[in-house]
């Protein structure tokens, strides 16, 4: 019977550690047993980097699943250049939560799919009907605008300016939503920044 005690513990021990180790292995995006290059490494030895990157990939599948083929592409090719230039930045990171700030920036660009911060039925302008003809551009003008909102005492002029330069820059013939959405993810970079 003391025999039978120990095996049904050490049994119970070793199912919660699984569980445990099950857990922590599939808080990240991807599968942290098959970890292969130091950025990886690094975001399944965090917990915070970890459930970070989580967030980051089921708000990139979101966007990703709304948008048609043209956009979907180039929301690849910009999630390849990120994923690039994040395992750059998770190696050289000194600062505690560095890593975290750099997701952070990410998963807001990519966020909960929004709406335009107008009504695109009343678009008159090139400029609007250039964002509401675009899934992806709506979708950063609604996150530039929930955004901006807690910080508008503050960048009221910043945000006046910036439409302006905005409205200049899509008014540019040949610029489309390839040339528009690093423009607008670089505001949402400094509104993520401002407020964290």
């Amino acid at each position: 019977m003391f025999f039978y005690k120990i095996f049904l513990n050490s049994n119970i021990i070793l199912a919660v550690l699984l569980i445990c180790i099950s857990v922590s292995l599939a808080a990240a995006s991807f599968d942290c047993s098959e970890a292969s290059i130091e950025a990886e490494y690094i975001i399944c030895d965090n917990p915070k980097l970890s459930l970070a990157d989580e967030k980051m990939a089921s708000a990139y599948k979101q966007l990703r699943s709304v948008l048609d083929g043209t956009e979907r592409s180039l929301l690849l090719k910009d999630q390849r250049r990120w994923l690039k230039e994040r395992n750059f930045e998770l190696r050289k990171c000194t600062k505690p939560d560095c890593g975290i700030r750099f997701y952070q920036v990410r998963i807001e660009q990519l966020g909960s799919v929004e709406q335009a911060s107008f009504n695109c039925e009343r678009a008159n302008t090139l400029v609007e009907k250039k964002i509401c003809n675009s899934l992806l551009l709506k979708h950063a003008d609604g996150r530039i605008a929930k955004l901006f909102k807690p910080v508008q005492e503050d960048l009221a002029q910043d945000q006046r300016e910036w439409l302006k330069e905005r409205d200049r820059k899509l008014s540019e013939f040949n610029c489309n939503t390839s040339c528009a959405w690093p423009f607008y993810k670089e505001r949402i970079e400094f509104l993520v920044r401002y407020a964290f």
